[in-house]
Parts: C-alpha cells; sequence; structure tokens
C-alpha cells in the first residue's frame, strides 16, 4: 500500500470526532494532542495527573512537618540539621533549604550552607521550568539564596564577633 492509499484511507475513515473544514491534514490523521494545561486550577478532579497529586502529597507532608519542627531557638535549629536534611531527601521544599541554610550558618558551618544554597538555587531553576504551574508557585515570592549570600553573612557575622 502506498502513502497516497493510506492517507487516503486514513482521512476518510469516521473516528466520531466533527473536524472543521480548516483542520490541519496532520491533526485529522494522527489526531491533536491535548492542550498542556498553563494556569492553576485547569485540572478537575478526573484530568489531575497522578505524578502531580504524588507531588503535591509529598510536598503537603514535608511543609506540615515543617511547620511542627521547633526552630525559634539557635540551639533547635542545630539540632534539627539531620531531620531538615531528611525532609529534603523526601521532597526538596524551598521553605526547608531556607531552614537548613539557617541551621548550617548558625552551626557556623559555611561550606555546608554554602552548598545548600547551591543546592536551593539549582532546584529553584528546576522548579520554574516545571511543566505543572502548582510547582512553579512554590517559588514565586521567596528570596533565591546563592552562595555568595552565604559568603556576605560570613563576613558580616565575623566582623561582629569580639576579638580575642
Amino acid at each position: 500500500m502506498g502513502i497516497r492509499h493510506w492517507l487516503r484511507l486514513r482521512s476518510a475513515e469516521d473516528d466520531g470526532e466533527d473536524h472543521p473544514p480548516h483542520t490541519s491534514i496532520f491533526h485529522k490523521i494522527f489526531g491533536r494532542e491535548t492542550p498542556t494545561p498553563r494556569a492553576l486550577g485547569e485540572f478537575d478532579q478526573k484530568t489531575y495527573p497522578g505524578e502531580l497529586q504524588e507531588l503535591l502529597r509529598r510536598r503537603t507532608d514535608v511543609a506540615e512537618e515543617l511547620m511542627e519542627m521547633e526552630l525559634l531557638t539557635r540551639d533547635a535549629r542545630v539540632a534539627a540539621i539531620p531531620q531538615l536534611r531528611e525532609l529534603l531527601r523526601r521532597y526538596p521544599h524551598p521553605l526547608v533549604y531556607e531552614t537548613l541554610i539557617h541551621a548550617y550558618v548558625d552551626a557556623g558551618r559555611w561550606d555546608e550552607a554554602r552548598g545548600a544554597a547551591f543546592a536551593a538555587r539549582e532546584r529553584r531553576n528546576e522548579v520554574t521550568r516545571s511543566a505543572y504551574s502548582e510547582i512553579r508557585a512554590e517559588v514565586d515570592r521567596l528570596n533565591e539564596w546563592t552562595p555568595e549570600d552565604v559568603d556576605a553573612l560570613r563576613a558580616e557575622r565575623e566582623a561582629a564577633a569580639p576579638r580575642a
């Protein structure tokens, strides 16, 4: 069977859809892709992707655990470092990165704070390229940490510390 014969058969088939006269032959033959949602709330209960549901569930669990943690004092933040790292393994939430950077700074672990700032920046870049607007919204109003910010904070702390 030649390509012309195949195209005629394929375009003559009734697929049950009413195609307007200006429809591309490519879309008539192969079907049109479903449009990608571009805004929050475009999904309903039936069309919500399973992958996104799982990501949002994990993000919610991590955020709830973060809110339950005692992080008000410097010592509490330093003591919570292992828990914060575990939360990041489950879901890389930007607020957990923020808290971990502060905890490392409080502990005087500057290299680890720089590493966490770098990882937070990379995660931010990943989130901004997400296909899901619900994920992109994670970093809308958050300030970005960079390793240079940690260096500036270190210089400020060291300048304010009394000399012995």
